[in-house]
């Protein structure tokens, strides 16, 4: 005998066996990777579903249909749609126009919410077939309503809503003076001189400075007094509750109107924030309308 361990001799695979592996390679490898590949697949369909942009039509199906939460935001959503230069979705829109104005009556009095956004979108839209219903909003129950929807008739432009928004200079509320001051500035009529110049010693600064700037808008430089103080760092640190971004938007705001003017005085004051404000838009606002 010998210490030697004998050499076993290699044993065929019993019969089955091949099949056997198969099988248990089937099912522990590529059965899982199957599922894994069916879930993933599945995640990425309806991942790119959820994903993808909602149309004009979506939406106002939304707004029609969906619970109160979800109609408001849809019409949110609408008006930031509109709102992205980088899309092109105004021709889907004003071709369905006839229903967004009546989805606009209709909320009137129990979806403010939804009348604030379609205001907004109706503005973007820039169509005059919306000045009836936005002209007849300017007087709505939502003060929010009213605001938006005199926003939105300056920015469609057309000047038959000047008369509406001369009327509403009139008002008690600031906040209406405030935005129909702008809105004529952005329209642009002649018409609403004699009202803006009234308001340039309006009892809310913020009247008298849109009020200043509509007109310069216009070429008229009634209000380059008022031009004046608002690039004046010394006159706006008198209003401690103004953040520093709002005296940011006064003073570019500002700047680009007297531009228009051509005036000394308020050549100066550009040239002075040119060089030393501490504001990096401001300065390079201010440079750009130097030269």
């Amino acid at each position: 005998m010998t210490d030697e361990t004998p050499v076993q001799p290699e044993l065929e695979p019993e019969e089955g066996t091949k099949e056997k592996g198969i099988l248990l390679l089937f099912r522990f490898v590529l059965v899982p990777l199957i599922v894994v590949g069916v879930v993933v697949f599945v995640i990425v369909l309806f991942g790119n579903i959820a994903l993808k942009e909602k149309s004009v039509r979506d939406y106002l199906y939304d707004i029609r249909s969906g619970s109160k939460s979800e109609r408001w935001q849809a019409a949110y959503h609408l008006s930031n749609l509109l709102a992205n230069p980088k899309k092109n979705y105004e021709d889907e829109a004003r071709k369905n126009l006839p229903e967004i104005l009546e989805i606009y009556k209709r909320a009137r009095g129990t979806d403010p919410e939804i009348r604030r956004y379609l205001a907004l979108a109706l503005g973007r839209l820039k169509d005059s077939r919306a000045l009836p219903a936005l002209q007849d909003s300017i007087n709505d129950e939502d003060s929010q309503t009213v605001i938006w929807s005199i926003w939105a008739l300056g920015a469609i432009g057309d000047r038959t809503a000047v008369p509406a928004l001369i009327d509403k200079m009139e008002s008690q509320d600031e906040a209406f003076r405030v935005m129909s001051a702008y809105a004529l500035g952005v329209i642009g009529d002649e018409k609403a001189i004699p009202s803006l110049q009234a308001h340039l010693d309006d009892s809310s600064a913020e009247v008298s400075w849109n009020s200043a700037i509509a007109l310069a808008r216009m070429n008229n430089a009634s209000g380059a007094g008022i031009l004046m103080k608002m690039l004046d760092r010394d006159y706006l640190a008198g209003f401690p509750n103004m953040s520093e971004s709002s005296k940011q938007e006064l003073l570019v705001n500002a700047i680009k109107a007297s531009d228009r003017l051509n005036d000394p005085g308020l050549n100066d004051l550009i040239v002075k924030l040119s060089k030393s404000d501490p504001n990096l838009t401001v300065r390079d606002t201010a440079i750009k309308a130097l030269q």
